[in-house]
């Protein structure tokens, strides 16, 4: 039972880290296409990219959610 609420704990730090690293990827994205004047596509492109990241990241929270809650019943 430790050792999965250790992986839990663990997978919950590295979805934070990665949220919040997606979330300042967007901000120095826009930055960047803002200074450089890149395409409406190529901003479209890369906002995707940091879309993806955060719907892996939801998809993820949402495993853990169930797995804790798995864990809790039996």
């Amino acid at each position: 039972m430790a050792d999965n609420d250790d992986k839990l704990s663990r997978d919950g730090r590295r979805l934070a880290l990665v949220s919040v690293a997606g979330a300042f990827a967007f901000i120095g994205i826009e930055a960047a296409g803002t200074i450089f004047g890149w395409s409406n596509q190529t901003m479209g492109l890369l906002e995707l990219g940091i879309a993806a990241v955060f719907l892996w990241v939801f998809i993820q929270a949402f495993r853990m959610w169930r797995a804790r809650q798995s864990g809790q019943d039996g």
